[in-house]
């Protein structure tokens, strides 16, 4: 795999390349060219994933930092010979530098030497690339970015290329153990193709944060207020259930305190419970306008005066008995559940009339 260089000048042509002196008389076969290549930096490249340098092991490529023509073509293979060794290899910024230093030894060593100082080839581009970690965070994307992020990494080789950008190139990485590493696995089309969000200033200081907040504060940012807007919503609700309850309870207070004046009876107080459940304001109006109920019952219960001694009276007697005598309006009028129920209890039918 391998990913487009742009490129740096500088003016110098040396002589000879840094070998040891066992080397030297070898020197005519080798020139390192004093010009900066660019082997990578952390855009996008045109494979639509990035290297991120600041995870480059340079270390990694620094112990054996050779390189191609175009990373091997079918005229000059890898078998004809490393064509270019890299020296001062380091990192400035977000790019990673080297100057080469080429093979004269090669068949296409001085041809390539020409073509670098006269201009004509003017990139170098990474290859055979380690991919130690593999990112498909949102949060490590560019924009536009559709491939995966990969933030450890080093490479085993690194060619001179003559078109910036290699189409050529940078098709495939590589686990730690030189196993290929599939592409199309990172590909999740929901998190690849998804909108990536900006956060402006006024955004961030929103947040508390100031515009150069990091990844990790905006995550914690946001972790926090999704922390506070559930211990919102939870005590809306409690609010919410708090307020039913009391509700509930002054329903319940009101039909209880109903019953005990005597404005309608138990059996009466749980359906007015059940249609005034949320309405107590309702209620109340109800039970004030409601004219207490004078059962039989209860006149004899209190005490009794005259007319409940005549209640007592009439409700020892059967309903005929009290039709006979004539009664029957009478007791009709002073305890009306009393003579529904005689009137059920005669006919076996509830009594229609008022």
């Amino acid at each position: 795999m391998r990913v487009m260089c742009r490129f740096a000048y500088l003016a110098r042509v040396s002589e000879d390349c840094n070998f040891t002196p066992e080397s030297k008389q070898m020197a005519d076969n080798y020139k390192k060219i004093d010009k900066d290549f660019v082997l990578s930096d952390s855009s996008v490249n045109v494979y639509d994933y990035r290297l991120l340098t600041s995870g480059y092991r340079l270390a990694d490529f620094a112990a054996n930092p050779i390189g191609y023509y175009m990373h091997g073509t079918t005229e000059y293979p890898r078998e004809a010979g490393v064509l270019v060794k890299w020296e001062d290899l380091r990192i400035d910024g977000d790019k990673i530098l080297a100057k080469p230093c080429i093979n004269l030894s090669h068949p296409r060593g001085q041809r390539t030497v020409d073509e670098i100082e006269t201009g004509f080839l003017n990139a170098a581009s990474v290859g055979n690339i380690v991919a130690l970690d593999i990112s498909t965070n949102p949060a490590d994307y560019l924009p536009n970015q559709k491939g995966p992020t990969v933030p450890v990494w080093f490479n085993r080789e690194a060619s001179l290329v003559d078109i910036p950008g290699n189409y050529n190139a940078l098709k495939q990485l590589f686990d730690k153990d030189n196993n290929p590493i599939n592409l199309a696995d990172y590909s999740n089309n929901k998190i690849l193709n998804m909108e990536q969000i900006f956060f402006t200033p006024a955004n961030l200081a929103a947040m508390n944060l100031s515009a150069a907040a990091s990844k990790a504060d905006v995550e914690n940012a946001f972790a926090n207020l999704i922390d506070k807007a559930n211990k919102h919503d939870k005590a809306v609700k409690d609010l919410a259930d708090m307020k039913t309850a009391v509700i509930e309870k002054e329903v319940k207070d009101l039909v209880a305190e109903g019953i005990k004046e005597g404005k309608f009876t138990v059996a009466q107080g749980k359906v007015i419970e059940a249609q005034f459940i949320g309405n107590p304001t309702g209620l109340k109006s109800l039970i004030d306008a409601t004219p207490k109920y004078n059962s039989i019952t209860g006149a004899i219960n209190n005490g009794g005066d005259g007319t409940a001694a005549e209640l007592k009276n009439l409700m020892d007697k059967s309903y005929d008995e009290l039709d006979r005598s004539g009664q029957l309006e009478r007791f009709k009028a002073l305890d009306l559940g009393a003579f529904k129920a005689k009137f059920k209890n005669r006919y076996g039918t509830e009594y229609k009339g008022k």
